[in-house]
């Protein structure tokens, strides 16, 4: 136990994120609605991540300089 608790896990991504989903609705559809909130609890931090990217991205394209003028 000692071992995971100081592992490096590493930055948080949209891949670990879906991964996290799918398993949370294998767990829901075979164990049961008990873990439900947890599943949507996952799948809303993953809608957050996507938009916090976009954001990320569209901010970083407005804060480019425009290509191909010459100051």
């Amino acid at each position: 136990m000692t071992q995971w608790h100081h592992r490096d896990r590493g930055p948080i991504t949209e891949e670990k994120l879906l991964k996290a989903v799918h398993i949370l609705a294998d767990i829901v559809e075979n164990r049961g609605p008990v873990f439900r909130p947890l599943y949507h609890d996952v799948r809303q931090q993953l809608t957050d991540f996507r938009l916090q990217e976009q954001a990320d991205a569209a901010a970083a394209e407005i804060a480019a300089p425009p290509e191909g003028k010459v100051a």
